[in-house]
């Protein structure tokens, strides 16, 4: 309804409702319209007040006599009295029920009253176009809202959008968000007001109070409605308010307070309606913006860049989206990366050129739909510093069905500067080993003659001793200790020499070991038969405890016998007390051999080290016992060579256990 203000109509005393163009202007007009004189005689009537009220004649009639209208004598009388404007809704017309308002005309030339106009409208219609208008109103706000949210992804700045939004589309005088802050009380975090104004006092708000919000129904507050209503309008200093709620994070509870300060203007279900669905709007595009700012936030925190990018028509790279670390780690602006209205970005070009021919083969992968991972080195374009970047990239489909690839970059510079120093420090080990191996089997060959010859001559010289014994010459006793001394020790050198050049030649792979069939038994006899004076020496048992029948295994025949002599040899050496078993038998596709002792035994701590060349427990077993730490590491290559294992078990103190296998051959 228009406002009841003086209209701009000719006087009463100009022929109501004045000149003939006035009367066709008034007749023609959408609104419908009465002219009433000083007495409230109806004097005009356009077609549209026709229209609403009938045929009837009220020309000539008081406006209160007309059918329908009694209501409105007393109203009249004011307004024709004193000229006090009024309005009345749902009055019966002839096809409707109307709004009506009066409203008196003054002569502005002679400042004298020129009657009433009366305005009519139909109450269904104007609610109609009212709702029209509002829905119209709500349906812009949407799309702003969602401008809103896509300006920033920042939660903050998008609630202070949102709550100046929801304001002006309500009508609100003020408007204020709350969210939850530490306790379970909901806080007014943001603020919009229609006009300048104090600021008004904090505002707090329970949720328990309100079980609508939870429900997620926007609640109208007006005086009187319950005891927490008139709390929060007092609290608000407004006269009506509505309470529109939305989840957080889909747990938490937050709202919009709109508030009006005029009495007159409260909020109809269509307003609580309409910013229901605007609420709910609000809530969806709230959650999208914390995950958002969590996306961001993770992106952030990561040491890799991510991508996405499609190859177009040339076979180039487009890139559709990469993140900031990206652009860090390559040296390549996002802009020049991403937009569509600047050259392509030649990658291949910023690739090392050795490492080009590889990532031709990496893109060729992807452009196949296959995944592929590649180390290569990139040139930055922004300051030509090359450095060595991993990409993983899986090609897919976009929603579109476009063919994309995505993945991630990262930078492995340090990495690939460690890994280079490693290889290079193992070819340093390998060819200092290989100069100690190459080292050691000259040696070994160069010492095993002069040895021989001492050795030999030591023999003659034992052999012209005794003989001289024999014909009665009195030679000094020293001289045959002096004698088996010397070739004693010259053994022990030539068998340290033997084991050195057994060893050079098995790291080397110049030892060729044969793989035939052996008869077990035969072997391990001999061995136990050549160590058995030694251990009854020492008054320990050996005992040889074979397995049934006659096993036979796959090796090396010369060393088959070697890798047993080891062991008893061994367990002799270091068993003072007790005795050795040296036991067969056959499992399945496998033949072992255990030799277990009674000596000192090994220290747990040292079992990994044992089959390491020169590796000793404790040096001063050396002294004690004898021996170079050959004799087990040569073992275990040989058994390696020949496809067999070797276990062991020990406790310091209490003795050790040596498991063999061989692989059986079938009788």
């Amino acid at each position: 309804m228009p406002p009841t203000t003086a209209p701009s109509l000719p006087p009463a005393e100009q022929n109501p409702p004045g000149a003939p163009l006035h009367r066709a202007v008034a007749e023609q007009s959408p609104v419908a319209l009465l002219h009433l004189d000083a007495d409230g005689i109806v004097t005009f009537e356009n077609r549209r007040a026709r229209a609403l009220l009938g045929d009837d004649e009220r020309l000539g009639q008081r406006f209160e006599d007309v059918a329908g209208f009694e209501a409105l004598a007393e109203p009249l009388r004011r307004l024709l009295r004193d000229g006090v404007p009024f309005e009345a809704s749902d009055i019966r017309g002839a096809h409707a029920r109307l709004r009506v308002a009066g409203a008196p005309i003054e002569d502005a030339e002679s400042n004298r009253a020129g009657g009433v106009l009366v305005l009519l409208d139909d109450s269904a219609e104007h609610a109609r176009e009212e709702a029209l208008r509002l829905q119209a109103r709500y349906d812009d706000a949407e799309p702003a809202l969602r401008n809103a949210a896509l300006a920033s992804p920042d939660g903050l700045a998008l609630l202070e959008r949102a709550v100046a939004l929801f304001g002006r589309t309500a009508g609100a005088d003020r408007a204020r968000a709350l969210l939850t802050g530490g306790g379970d009380t909901l806080v007014a975090v943001t603020l919009w007001t229609s006009r300048a104004t104090d600021l008004p006092e904090p505002i707090e708000l329970d949720p328990a109070a309100w079980p609508g919000l939870r429900a997620g129904r926007p609640l109208r507050l007006a005086p009187g409605d319950s005891a927490a209503a008139d709390a929060l309008l007092r609290a608000a200093a407004c006269t009506h308010a509505i309470l529109v709620p939305f989840r957080d994070e889909g747990e938490r509870i937050g709202a919009f307070l709109l508030e009006r300060h005029d009495a007159e203007r409260a909020w109809t279900r269509a307003d609580a309606q309409a910013l229901g669905r605007l609420g709910g709007l609000f809530e969806t595009l709230w959650a999208w913006a914390g995950a958002e700012a969590r996306y961001h936030q993770t992106v952030a925190d990561l040491e890799d860049g991510l991508f996405s990018f499609a190859y177009d028509l040339d076979g180039r790279r487009r890139y559709a989206f990469v993140t900031p670390r990206f652009e860090t780690l390559t040296g390549c602006a996002a802009e020049a990366l991403v937009d569509l209205d600047a050259p392509a970005v030649e990658w291949p070009d910023l690739v090392h050129e050795d490492d080009r021919d590889a990532f031709e083969a990496h893109e060729a992968s992807l452009r196949a739909g296959d995944p592929s991972r590649l180390v290569y080195r990139l040139r930055r374009p922004d300051d030509g510093a090359v450095r060595w970047l991993r990409e993983s990239a899986t090609p897919g489909r976009s929603p579109s069905g476009r063919p994309v690839v995505g993945g991630l970059v990262s930078d492995v510079t340090e990495q690939q500067q460690v890994s280079a120093a490693l290889r290079e420090a193992k070819r340093a080990a390998e060819r200092a080993s290989e100069a100690k191996t190459a080292f050691l089997a000259t040696m070994s060959h160069e010492l095993r003659s002069p040895l021989g010859a001492i050795r030999g001559f030591a023999e003659m010289l034992r052999e012209e001793v005794r003989e001289a014994a024999s014909a009665g010459l009195d030679l000094p006793p020293t001289v045959e200790e002096f004698a088996g001394i010397i070739a004693e020790n010259t053994e022990r050198a030539l068998h340290l020499v033997h084991h050195l050049f057994d060893l050079s030649r098995l790291e080397t792979g110049a030892l060729n070991l044969r793989r035939e069939p052996v008869r077990l038994h035969p072997a391990v006899g001999h061995v136990v038969l050549r160590h058995r004076e030694a251990a009854e020496a020492k008054g320990l048992a050996l005992r040889f405890d074979p397995a049934d029948g006659d096993p036979v295994v796959l090796g090396d025949p010369d060393r088959v016998g070697e890798v047993v002599a080891h062991l008893v040899s061994n367990a002799v050496k270091f068993t003072e007390s007790g005795g050795i078993t040296v036991a067969t038998s056959a499992e399945g596709g496998a033949v072992r051999l255990v030799v277990e002792d009674t000596g000192v035994g090994i220290a747990e701590a040292y079992l990994d080290h044992l089959f390491e060349p020169f590796s000793q427990e404790d040096y001063r077993l050396n002294r004690t016992y004898g021996g170079s730490g050959l004799g087990l590491a040569i073992t275990k290559r040989l058994l390696d060579g020949m496809g067999g294992t070797i276990h062991v078990e020990s406790e310091k103190g209490r003795g050790s256990r040596f498991d063999v296998t061989f692989e059986a051959v079938d009788a």
